[in-house]
């Protein structure tokens, strides 16, 4: 191991989501957009009793993604005509702006209408005063925010496929058997033209996510969590209650969502198969079926991290690290990887008391406790922290990596690396060493924390002044280099008890460290600066 001894909605019905949990701060680039619609203007649209939860529904996984309330805006009834609507995500997108994140939910009626020029229906949602905002405006209004942000989360319950049953069909059902269930859809054509737009299966669509695509919207960056498939529908389930689907992404998204890799996160993947769940079990039949959520977009995003300890959260919101004071004489005792300073060229010995890879290092006379209740395969979720790390990335941002030597061998070759960035920013250097023990943040580090990278200038690692040679055992090491456009905070890990008279600061393969790991990698900056950045995951092997 290289340091321990190396380196040692449009729910389609739609629903669209990515966030993280981070408490919200007087500075902040997120922000969020509610729109919610129970009764229409025209007494010809069915209400929806329901819509009235899933505001507040929809206000709770705002504030759970760390956007503070003076960031949300929220359009209710008569306020959500289609003027009124498109005023407001053009002026949405000043307010989320510079790198930051975007969380879009709309709860209403969907519609569905027939081009004749394109062949094709397309679908939008149905303002107050019952016109159609369709998926190309909600695209075109949203293009510059989807350029500005980091990541533009959207959730819309609403339906677009009115051909299973009619709008306005009362429901009742096994599972739901006191709950009237309405479908979200009306329909504002009767033409024999538009009628195969009803049909709920074969036709052709016009939808936003394809849209947003095209106008630029990075897949890496926008996720697209459709409730229903095209020939299903989903429910308002009442004043109480709100939608079916709403209801399922707000409990998983909140807690209820398993991290079936152990990766320390919990992804939007885990939290659709819960939603599928909690679906399934309230929608029995006979009349009433469970709808199928899927999702377009990157599955991996985060929009919460799992097992963090509040005391990251805290510590996210710290000043920009400072350059460490150089010790000159007193000699910094040290956990592997092996340093050494260049004028003595062998690595410092190991400190044999430091031992980073027991709990009580983490937490002094309180014993790590059990943390999932089925055997987890470690090398395979501690690789999945890093690829969960790496899926949260922004691909505006890239990095170019060169290895002198991707084998190294053991007590005899260093780790060399050339790293460039496309953007300014602060350089960071994660290693899962070949025991799988530790994640250790090899850069920046006590010897060395000044990691400001300019954009195009490539920087030498290890540099001069430390060194890291491999020290086994054989095996494969996990490097992962980030460069973001804001700087993290070290005490973050430190707070986990890392050894402080090691230079390399780090945290424990458990799923508590992996979830710390994670939340200091990809939490928000301190300042309501950029969260935007590159991710590139490298091995090197160890060999006798």
């Amino acid at each position: 191991m290289m340091v321990r001894r190396l380196l040692g909605l449009a729910i389609l019905c739609s629903l669209f989501t990515p966030w993280i949990s981070v408490q919200g701060q007087e500075k902040n680039n997120r922000a969020a957009l509610i729109i919610g619609i129970a009764e229409y203007e025209s007494p010809e649209v069915e209400s929806l009793p329901g819509v009235a939860a899933d505001m507040v529904s929809a206000r709770k996984i705002a504030l759970s993604m760390g956007i503070p309330e003076k960031n949300i805006t929220i359009l209710r009834n008569q306020d959500a005509t289609k003027v009124k609507i498109m005023k407001a995500f053009q002026e949405f997108s000043a307010l989320a702006a510079d790198g930051g994140r975007a969380f879009i939910y709309f709860s209403g009626h969907g519609s569905r209408d027939y081009d004749a020029t394109a062949k094709s229906c397309y679908e939008g949602l149905l303002s107050y005063d019952r016109q159609l905002i369709t998926n190309d405006e909600i695209a075109a209004a949203t293009k510059k925010l989807n350029e500005q942000v980091d990541k533009t989360i959207v959730m819309f319950d609403s339906c677009y496929s009115g051909g299973v049953l009619n709008a306005g069909t009362k429901l009742q059902t096994r599972g739901a058997s006191t709950s009237q269930l309405k479908p979200k859809f009306f329909s504002k054509t009767t033409s024999s033209e538009a009628a195969m737009c009803l049909q709920a299966t074969n036709f052709k669509t016009r939808g936003f996510f394809d849209k947003s695509t095209r106008l630029g919207a990075l897949q890496e960056n926008l996720v697209f969590i459709t409730a229903a498939r095209p020939d299903e529908v989903s429910y308002d389930e009442g004043a109480s209650k709100g939608g079916v689907a709403t209801q399922a992404i707000r409990d998983c998204l909140l807690g209820g969502a398993k991290d079936l890799n152990a990766s320390g996160g919990v992804s939007l993947e885990e939290i659709r198969a819960c939603s599928q769940e909690l679906v399934n079990a309230k929608l029995t039949g006979p009349v009433a079926l469970p709808h199928h959520i899927t999702i377009r977009g990157n599955r991996n995003l985060i929009p919460v991290v799992a097992n963090s300890p509040p005391v990251i959260i805290a510590a996210v919101n710290q000043p920009e690290p400072t350059k460490p004071e150089v010790v000159a004489e007193k000699p910094i005792p040290v956990v592997p990887p092996l340093v050494s300073n260049t004028s003595k060229p062998e690595p410092m010995p190991l400190v044999q008391s430091v031992q980073p890879n027991k709990p009580e290092v983490v937490r002094p006379n309180k014993p790590e406790p059990p943390v999932v209740t089925a055997p987890v395969d470690l090398p395979l979720a501690s690789i999945a922290t890093l690829k969960d790390v790496e899926a949260q990335r922004n691909p505006t941002r890239k990095l170019d990596i060169k290895m002198a030597k991707k084998t190294l061998k053991i007590n005899q070759d260093y780790l060399d690396l050339q790293i460039k960035s496309s953007h300014d920013g602060y350089l960071y250097l994660v290693l899962l060493g070949s025991d799988k023990k530790s994640f250790y943040v090899l850069y920046p580090n006590q010897l060395d924390g000044d990691n400001r990278i300019q954009a195009g200038k490539t920087i030498n690692l290890p540099k001069s002044s430390w060194q890291i040679r491999a020290a086994g055992p054989a095996g494969v090491d996990h490097i992962l280099a980030l460069v973001a456009d804001s700087p993290r905070d070290l005490k973050a890990l430190e707070a986990l008890g890392a050894d402080p008279n090691s230079p390399f600061v780090y945290t424990l393969n458990t799923l508590k460290g992996r979830g710390a790991l994670v939340d200091y990698l990809t939490g928000k900056g301190p300042d309501g600066r950029s969260e935007k950045f590159a991710a590139q995951m490298i091995t090197v092997t160890e060999v006798q």
